[in-house]
Order: C-alpha cells, then structure tokens, then sequence
C-alpha cells in the first residue's frame, strides 16, 4: 500500500503557525522529514528519539507524547503505536493544536502505517530528486485543522487540570499513569476528539478513582473550580 497520503497528511502539518519542522517515522524508517537542519542531524534527532521510547517499552510504559523545551524552540513527539510525529515548533506554535493535529492524523492513517515496516528505507522521491508531497495543498491542511480545531485547547488543559488536582494526594508519576489507565479502562482511542461534555466525564472519572470518599469528593469541587477557566 502507498503512504502518499501519509506523506501528504504529515507535510501539511507543517503549515501550522509556527512548526518550523516535521518528521513522520517508524522505527529507522524515517517516512517523512522536512526539518530546519541537515539530513544526518535530523536522522541522528531519529535515532535519539527512537531509542528514549525503546527504552519506555523495554519496561512497559507507554508512551503518548514528549515535549522538550530548549532555548531555541520545542520538540513534540505524539506517538501511536510504534508511529511518530515529530516537530520542531518555535515559540508561535501552539502545542496543543499541533498535538491534537498529529493526534488525527496518525489515527487516520493508522491501518497503513501500523502495515509499514519498521527497517530503514529510502525517501520517496520524485525522478528530480526534490522530495516527494513536501507542499501540499491547502486543502489537506484544511481538512486535518477542520477535525482538529473542535477539541483544541480542551484535553490538555483539562488534562493540566486533572493532574493540579491529583499531586495533592498522589505524586506526578502516578497521576499521570492514573490517566492513561483511565483513558484505556474507557476504550477511548483519541481525547482530543471526545465531545465537551465526554471530555469532563473523562476528567471526572480519573477523579473517581481516589478511594477515600471525602478526599474524592473534595477534589472533585476543586477541579470544577480548576476549570471553570477554560474555554469550552
């Protein structure tokens, strides 16, 4: 099968506002890259990145996101499987559309790219030698920003939310284990698609999961009044 609409999907993302660079892999099979510096420096970025989550499965953490801030921008990894989209965002970026764009996309092409191999593999190219579906229509981006724009802005700040509520009886770690324990307890594939209101049941039902009945009920209030700042 052709990962032309993969390749297309991933290019797109880098018309977002500030994403100064994109890279779609799996494993050594780098499937698209257009980053702000040279080849071997992105393919060694690659190497780095596959390996930290080598290292998260080696001891059965899964692994959804990496976001690292340096003094010259952002790098955010949303992982899917053994799938990564990668950019390099600067300071114009917003994380969490970029996040939730990359979230479709890879959910979109999950049947081909879960069929890709995982073993190093030649960029497709065109017989010019300029690399294949680098700029894409508007269109394309369009239809991802589309799908994403509607849940913008809510899982991860309900998810920031969550997380202030929970360190007051329970460390980051567990928090943030408690969540995703919660997310795949509910079958859910994707939170930055889930409605309004399925996206504070979600929050809600972390919550649940507190034993004591009064420190449950207490954080509870504290996250309604913890998220009565976002807009929804």
């Amino acid at each position: 099968m052709s990962l032309n609409s993969a390749i297309t999907a991933a290019a797109s993302l880098q018309r977002l506002d500030g994403v100064a660079g994109v890279m779609l892999f799996k494993g050594r099979h780098t499937i698209h890259r257009q980053m702000p510096f040279s080849d071997t420096r992105a393919e060694e970025l690659r190497e780095i990145i596959s390996q930290m989550l080598d290292g998260y499965r080696q001891v059965r953490r899964k692994i959804r996101q990496i976001y690292l801030e340096f003094d010259g921008g952002v790098l955010l990894a949303v992982v899917q499987d053994e799938s990564v989209m990668l950019f390099f965002l600067t300071s114009r970026a917003d994380a969490d559309l970029a996040a939730s764009a990359a979230s479709v996309m890879l959910n979109d092409h999950a049947g081909i790219l879960n069929t890709t191999s995982s073993d190093a593999q030649p960029l497709s190219r065109h017989a010019d030698g300029i690399e294949e579906l680098v700029v894409t229509s508007p269109r394309a981006l369009s239809q991802i920003t589309e799908k994403a724009e509607p849940t913008v802005n809510q899982w991860g700040a309900v998810r920031k939310c969550v997380e202030g509520v929970l360190g007051k009886v329970m460390g980051r770690a567990q928090a943030s284990n408690l969540i995703e324990r919660t997310i795949e307890e509910a079958g859910i594939s994707d939170p930055y698609r889930l409605t309004v209101t399925d996206v504070r049941k979600l929050a809600a039902s972390v919550i649940e999961h507190v034993p004591n009945t009064s420190k449950r009920r207490q954080l509870l209030v504290e996250l309604d009044v913890a998220m009565e700042h976002l807009k929804f």
